[in-house]
């Protein structure tokens, strides 16, 4: 899934200050024990650090996500304030990248907002997979695994999977099962991290986290246009 990109003018710290200010006891101490149930996993939430390098920014720091099969997410950062640095949505294939302070949003095609995000073209429902460590290959199952090259261990847990330029590896799994906790990414023009500082399967629906209401009262933007307001 490529997407049409503006000329890069260099990397920005597109999220150099994204730093959730309270997680408490789910990011000290040891990792919990992880164990999906038995019956499927349609929906994750919790928090996230992530390292990236970009070909249009940085990301460092750290995130509250919540997705839903098959086509429904929700990313948002906050700055050591409590106020929301960014907001990204994801519903029915479609994202909406939010800059509250600046009253700003873009939207495009869910993998291309998501490859801008992590460097990995993906789509919410292949995000919940990947959490949980479940990916299925081919369509059957969680409904996942198209067009991936999917690896595992002796174990059988999934430690690979690889799509033309796309590629993201385990690098270490939450005690209890195949969960896991740190996962390196590449993409075209981009590498790094995410590591999994908390969560929960199964979250109790909230519709309302999918909806956009900015779009009512903020000016859209082409995604040039956001780069060019971050760069200022």
């Amino acid at each position: 899934m490529a997407s049409s990109r503006p000329a890069a003018r260099g990397r920005l710290p597109l999220f150099a200050l994204l730093l959730v200010t309270a997680l408490g006891a789910a990011c000290a101490g040891r990792p919990p024990r992880l164990v999906p149930p038995a019956a499927g996993v349609e929906a994750v939430d919790g928090y996230g650090s992530a390292s990236i390098i970009g070909r249009e920014a940085v990301l460092k720091g750290k995130f509250s996500f919540v997705f839903r099969r098959p086509d429904l997410g929700r990313v948002e950062a906050l700055d050591p304030l409590g106020r929301n640095v960014f907001l990204i949505v994801f519903r029915g294939g479609r994202a909406w990248f939010a800059l509250p302070d600046r009253r700003v949003y873009a939207e495009d095609d869910a993998a291309v907002m998501m490859e801008r995000f992590l460097g990995l073209a993906l789509v919410p429902d292949e995000v919940v997979s990947l959490l949980v460590g479940s990916w299925v290959d081919g369509a059957a199952g969680d409904g996942a695994g198209n067009g991936w090259s999917l690896e595992r261990d002796a174990q059988g847990r999934l430690v690979r999977g690889t799509q033309g330029e796309y590629a993201f590896v385990v690098r270490s799994f939450f005690p209890g099962d195949a969960v896991p906790r740190e996962i390196g990414l590449e993409g075209p023009g981009a590498s790094g991290r995410v590591k999994v500082l908390k969560l929960n399967f199964g979250p109790a629906p909230r519709p309302e986290a999918f909806e956009t209401p900015f779009t009512r009262a903020f000016a859209v933007k082409t995604w040039a246009e956001i780069l060019e307001l971050l760069d200022r």
